[in-house]
């Protein structure tokens, strides 16, 4: 017995020896998605380096875990992960310590073909696979923004997802727009828009302007989004509704864009150089239609410049600048001669239109851009560098900008387990003159509208100065009112020096395979130094004027959050997060001005003849906030999202600054459920409730003196509210989305409504109460709305495919509640004669003016005199300034080597009021004020008889001058508001890619040429320049209003991409 023992113990020593002299190791991994959700059944596979034999083999488990057994310690090994609709992925040279200690982690990317599995940037930036999400969300790629480049990166998101809209200002060649999805939900309608985010830093939307007075636009600097390179972006993620922004909390109300810059060379290990080049020339593509019949002058005055046999002068009388006068039919009149000393004629000349008479004061824009981008990939990271210049020379003589953007990007996995990011963008954006907008006597519009006729010629407004008095006197030879055009242009020069930084830094730790930790800081900074100067013999400034502006601001958020996933058995797997964020921000602007100079053309603070005026705004913000969610998934088939958001704001009142933001969202695969119809590849139903808010201003909820004058100060007009709470925004949104026939045709509809609360109101207060208004928190504000994007393959062959999207959207936006006794409130007024209102029981945005009085059948009422009778003194709705839907559809076209791409969008409805319409019809400056110029007019309508009683038809002919003015009246409305319709072919590109044999004898590996088109035609009925705008005031872009916005322009470009 003691023999056998001893021999099997001989035996077991034996084994133990050779097992170790085996020196086999254990290997230990996890293989998630990009989202951090556990993929089972992926199938990993283990080779010996350079001979590729495979080693060992096997899958993972229902966790995403798997374990490998007999692989030689203190050697390399390479691993490969494999998985249908993900890449193929590997870890290479993958050294095996002794033991079982061995652990690793791999996250497996989506491949281009897993359509109905892409991966979607959502809140926070965090990375869900599309199937889970329960919201809205669109995800669109750089050439969106590239294809055909515009000066601002968003206006080229026009057209391209459904429920955004992205209107223009139309104030200058830096291109501001309004950005919003799904419609208008707050009473501030600067709330309404879109929070912009970059690589997780949010940023500045703010317009901040220089305004010379009521009617004017003031100058357009841009802003921090505007200054974002789209060079740099690598895709936008959409998300519209509440349900999709919930974890921004007070700040998501108007929903989100998610920018993602590049990162680097994705593939294979090397370092890649692209230079793109890119040229595009613009042109005014749509004017008024001016009238070249008549000329300068009035009905009662015949034309003579100067006192001559012809009469008195009618050039700068009442006359100056109308176009009522002579029909030209090459008679003789004594004329403005340019070549005289005082300009007097010595001879009559022949009465000749001159049809260039605007134009000619425009020319063709150019805009220069050239990016070179270095980068580089390796196993363990990724590194990018961009720089880009752009030049721009806007339509109008000395004026555009120039904009440097530099970015860097670096990605680098330190260990398996713990990897860094940082990205910082960088803008230095010059000009030596932007140009001002609106209509008042400082801008070029309102010269081109007042300033000049038919019969002028541009080239009699130069020289600019009076000879001997150069910057004093202007050449004004006809209306004095108006600014000499070259004087608005080469000397009232508006300059900007802008620095912007944005960047973030993030560092994630894999502590298990299940338990992350992410931390991220990121920063949007900006400094900007402007100046203003007016010369002597401004008509307003008559001692010029010289101004000095620096805005400092700074946006910092920091975000720590802790994740944990686990599967539940083999069908169920959880995700929980929690986190939380600060978020500071601080403006500071300091203006000093110096309105009159005392010495001519010094422009120095010193050398103004009065005390400078000293202009400091400072404010500052901070939100700090806790926020949590969790993600449930059933047999990766059914989805169901919690969030829960808690903020608190420095700009509420301590009692009453804490707020919770909650949002639930579930998602479930039918396709995957049911056995259905085999032409249906993918059907998900979504669903989402969620509440969000618009935080309060700064400084609402105490008293704070305003500045009165330099070192004074006075009380606020507005009354504070220590109460002010929140603007709160409940959302309900369900959606279908359908893939066919595989994957060639997809639908996607959403359906929404949204509760909008404790709207913040400014209510009009009793004058002697010392405040003209106060704050409160009051009314209701109700939308619904209907989202359909229809996309298909429509043509896939070898050498040939085509591809098409189109867009359709609808909003409406109703007002329930205001405050008591409150039933109406302007949202915004156009010097009291056309508004914007919320009115109970009425649509968001409908607009109200006065019209003509009309008799009880409808018809237009004349006074005795034969002109239509004063406006009706009753206010009443004229339009809206929303549209009835917007649509749009792009098609892409691949033959062999060529790409083409054709998009359109409209809208149809909506209302916009044309002050420029106003202008040019008082003044005879259009064709629809031809009728009756010779014989005069009998005005279609009625008067009343006071012998009968009643209402008989005008027959009082007068002459077209005074018909026209009295019709086209500022405050009638009605004459001077009209349906925003548009249809618009937006862009074309033609793109060639060179054959790759041609050009790898000389080392590249791509050369794209391309041509593109923008704006390209415009049908609508809008008299004016473009329906798709706005008017800027300040810091905002209000719809609805146009106030002789700078025409819109086609572009025409050149694009040439080289890689190596």
């Amino acid at each position: 017995m003691k023999k056998c023992r001893w021999l099997l113990s001989l035996l077991w020593l034996f084994l133990s020896n050779v097992a170790t002299a085996q020196n086999y190791s254990k290997v230990k991994g996890s293989v998630l998605t990009e989202a951090g959700n556990v993929l089972s059944g992926v199938t990993v596979t283990v080779t010996e380096p350079g001979i590729k034999k495979q080693v060992a083999a096997t899958y993972t488990d229902d966790k995403g875990l798997f374990t490998l057994t007999q692989l030689s310690a203190d050697r390399k090994y390479d691993f490969a992960f494999s998985y249908v609709g993900y890449e193929t992925g590997f870890i290479r040279g993958y050294l095996v310590a002794a033991g079982e200690n061995n652990s690793m982690l791999y996250r497996m990317k989506l491949s281009d073909a897993a359509t109905s599995q892409e991966v979607v940037v959502t809140a926070l930036g965090i990375k869900r696979e599309e199937k889970s999400i329960g919201y809205a969300a669109q995800t669109i790629k750089q050439n969106a923004v590239t294809d055909a480049k515009t000066n601002n990166w968003v206006n080229a998101l026009s057209g391209k997802v459904a429920g955004l809209n992205i209107q223009g200002a139309g104030a200058g060649p830096v291109g501001s727009s309004r950005i919003t999805l799904r419609g208008e939900s707050s009473l501030i309608l600067d709330n309404n828009q879109a929070l912009i985010v970059l690589d997780g830093v949010p940023v500045s939307r703010k317009i901040t302007g220089i305004n010379a007075g009521n009617n004017d636009m003031g100058v357009d600097f841009g802003s921090s989004v505007s200054d974002i390179n789209p060079d740099d972006i690598e895709k936008i993620t959409v998300l519209k509704g509440p349900g999709a922004t919930a974890l921004y909390g007070s700040r998501a109300a108007g929903g989100a864009l998610i920018i993602t810059t590049k990162s680097g060379l994705k593939g294979t290990k090397g370092v890649g150089i692209t230079v793109n080049s890119n040229v595009s020339f613009e042109q005014v593509n749509r004017w008024p239609d001016y009238q070249f019949e008549y000329g300068e002058g009035r009905t009662d005055a015949y034309y003579s410049y100067g006192d001559s046999p012809d009469g008195v002068n009618t050039s700068k009388a009442a006359a100056a600048g109308r176009a009522w006068g002579p029909k030209f039919n090459g008679q003789l009149y004594y004329q403005y001669d340019p070549n005289t000393p005082d300009n007097l004629p010595t001879a009559a000349t022949p009465w000749v239109p001159y049809k260039n008479y605007i134009k000619d004061f425009f020319k063709t824009g150019v805009t220069y851009s050239n990016t070179v981008t270095a980068d580089a990939n390796s196993e363990s990271g990724a590194v990018r560098l961009s720089v880009t210049h752009l030049k721009n020379q806007f339509i109008l003589p000395n004026g555009g900008f120039e904009r440097i953007n530099a970015a860097l990007s670096v990605q680098q996995k330190v260990t398996n387990r713990f990897r860094i990011s940082g990205k910082v963008n960088y803008t230095h954006k010059t000009s030596d003159n932007l140009p001002i907008a609106g209509y008042n006597n400082h801008t070029s519009m309102y010269f081109f509208i007042l300033g000049t006729a038919p019969n002028i010629r541009p080239e009699w407004f130069m020289p600019r100065w009076v000879p001997g008095q150069e910057g004093i006197v202007q050449r004004k030879p006809f209306n004095p009112g108006p600014e000499n055009p070259y004087v608005t242009f080469y000397d009232m020069i508006n300059t900007i020096d802008k620095n912007g930084v944005i960047g973030s830094l993030s560092a994630t730790y894999d502590f298990t395979d299940k338990l992350q930790f992410m931390l991220r800081s990121g920063l949007d900074l900006s400094h900007e130094f402007r100046t203003e100067r007016f010369p002597y013999g401004m008509t307003s400034n008559p001692r010029g004027r010289y101004r000095e502006q620096n805005i400092f601001s700074y946006e910092s958020n920091t975000d720590a959050l802790l994740s944990y996933s686990l599967g539940l058995g083999r069908k169920f797997s959880y995700k929980i997060s929690g986190g939380a964020n600060i978020m500071k921000t601080m403006y500071n602007f300091s203006g000093i001005y110096a309105d009159n100079l005392a010495q001519p053309n010094i422009y120095q603070i010193s050398n103004s003849a009065d005390q400078p005026v000293a202009d400091p705004v400072r404010s500052e913000k901070q939100i700090n906030s806790l926020y949590g969610f969790g993600q449930l998934s059933y047999v990766d088939m059914i989805f169901l999202d919690v969030t829960g958001r808690n903020d608190w704001s420095s700009t509420l009142p301590v009692h009453n600054n804490s707020f919770f933001y909650p949002s639930v969202s579930t998602s479930v695969l039918l396709n995957e459920l049911l056995s259905l119809p085999s032409f249906l590849s993918y059907v998900k139903l979504r669903g989402a409730w969620a509440q969000v808010g618009n935080d309060a201003g700064t400084y609402q909820t105490d008293k704070y003196y305003n500045r009165v004058l330099t070192n004074s100060f006075g009380n606020p007009a507005v009354l504070y509210n220590k109460d002010l709470k929140p603007e709160i925004r409940s959302s309900y949104e369900f959606g279908l989305d359908l893939r066919m026939f595989k994957n060639r045709l997809g639908l996607d509809i959403a359906v929404y409504a949204d509760r909008s609360k404790n709207q913040i109101l400014a209510v009009p207060l009793d004058p002697t109460s010392g405040y003209s208004s106060a704050l409160l928190n009051a009314g209701l504000i109700q939308s619904k709305g209907v989202e359909i994007s229809l996309n298909g393959r429509a043509v896939v062959k070898k050498n040939f495919s085509w591809n098409s999207i189109i867009t359709w959207s609808t909003n409406r936006s109703y007002v329930k509640e205001l405050a008591e006794g409150i039933t109406n409130h302007v949202l915004y007024n156009y010097v009291d004669v056309v508004t914007i209102e919320a009115r109970i029981g009425e649509r968001m945005g409908n607009m109200y003016g006065r019209g003509f009085q009309r008799s009880p059948e409808g018809e237009i009422i004349y006074s005795s005199d034969g002109l239509p009778a004063t406006v009706d003194p009753v206010i009443r709705k004229m339009g809206n300034a929303f549209a009835d839907w917007r649509a749009g559809w792009l098609n892409e076209f691949n033959i062999h080597s060529f790409r083409i791409s054709i998009q359109f969008d409209g809208q149809m409805g909506g209302s916009m009021f044309s002050h420029t319409n106003h202008k040019l019809n008082t003044l005879g400056k259009t064709k629809v004020t031809l009728p009756g110029r010779d014989e005069g007019i009998v005005g279609e309508g009625v008067v009343f008889d006071q012998v009968a009683g009643k209402y008989v038809p005008n027959t009082q002919r007068v002459s077209a001058m005074s018909y026209y003015d009295r019709y086209y009246a500022l405050n009638n409305v009605e004459t001077n508001i009209f349906n925003a319709s548009y249809l618009k072919l937006r862009e074309v590109r033609l793109e060639y890619t060179l054959p790759r044999k041609w050009i790898s004898r000389i080392g590249m590996q791509q050369v794209h040429i391309a041509v593109y088109g923008r704006e390209l035609f415009n049908i609508t009925n809008f008299p004016a320049f473009d329906p798709d705008g706005g008017t800027l005031n300040n810091g905002s872009l209000t719809p609805g209003v146009e106030i002789t916005q700078f025409p819109t322009t086609r572009n025409l470009g050149l694009n040439l991409t080289f890689k190596f």
